[in-house]
């Protein structure tokens, strides 16, 4: 199959945007090259209708942001077979060590462990999540910090399944994950594989978490800031009261306003940790709260 890459160039404020503007248009996920964000779409009868739609949207962009006046994003398209795609990615893509004992490495690699490292073997095939991204990181970090061993976790926008297999092997017991896109839980459910934790995470897809019927201990969402606010109810409904929620995938201009959304769903923030522009909130669920 071939493949089209779809970068956008754009300001650092026009980054969130156009990162939901791209997974609208069916990307599954994002890349975030210096000056833009990147996506792919397979060629197929859909492709040239979703660009059309694509460009029309990024043309709104300067007016809809106000008072940021972005330059008009500018869009660069490249074709590859699956096969280059995927030697790309081998091009790129090396171990990368994560707070005290993470390593997420790349599943071609020979990466040999210091004694205590906790290692995730991955091949993110077309599926967002390498661990390079800083919300990826941010996230990473926080479960290293808050699984202590038997706990409940729902990953949801899983992606190539990277959280919810750190997850599972700092010592969580069972993780839930799920994301809207077919091709993204193929890849994790090839990756849960590959890490030999398939006993302990579930996936499934669906429009959104509630379809898991859980109560998580941690509830982990690596998207984008207004998807957040969208599924903050329900992200509500699958958390404990007293459990943790770590969302990510935000700008920090957005901050506040995915704090407001949180707080309004029945969660209260307790903290939030930042890596260049992009931010973690960390928020607990509400004993109080009727969902």
């Amino acid at each position: 199959m071939r493949w089209i890459r779809i970068e956008v160039r754009c300001e650092p404020a026009a980054t969130e945007p156009v990162a939901a503007l791209l997974m609208s248009a069916g990307c599954g996920g994002t890349e975030h090259p210096p000056g833009g964000v990147a996506g792919y779409l397979p060629v197929d009868d859909t492709l040239e209708n979703r660009l059309q739609t694509l460009r029309e949207s990024l043309d709104r962009i300067p007016e809809e942001m106000g008072e940021f006046q972005p330059e008009s994003p500018e869009l660069v398209l490249t074709f590859a077979e699956e096969e280059d795609w995927a030697n790309a990615w081998k091009d790129h893509f090396h171990p990368i060590p994560i707070g005290e004992r993470l390593v997420v490495a790349p599943s071609w690699s020979e990466f040999k462990p210091q004694p205590g490292q906790v290692v995730v073997e991955l091949d993110p095939g077309m599926a967002f999540g390498t661990g390079a991204h800083p919300t990826t990181q941010l996230c990473l970090k926080a479960l290293e910090r808050t699984i202590r061993g038997g706990e409940t976790v729902l990953d949801w926008g899983t992606g190539s399944g990277l959280l919810a297999i750190a997850a599972a092997k700092l010592g969580a017991s069972e993780i839930w994950a799920g994301d809207i896109d077919p091709l993204a839980v193929s890849v994790a459910k090839d990756n849960v594989q590959r890490n030999s934790v398939e006993g302990n995470i579930h996936l499934l897809v669906g429009e959104n978490p509630s379809i898991m019927n859980v109560q998580a201990d941690v509830t982990v969402c690596n998207i984008l800031a207004g998807i957040i606010i969208n599924l903050a109810e329900d992200l509500a409904k699958v958390t404990r009261p007293g459990g943790l929620l770590i969302a990510s995938g935000v700008i920090d201009s957005k901050a506040e306003e995915v704090k407001t959304g949180l707080e309004a769903s029945g969660f209260t923030v307790t903290g939030m940790d930042t890596q260049g522009e992009w931010v973690a909130i960390y928020a607990e669920r509400n004993s109080s709260c009727s969902a």
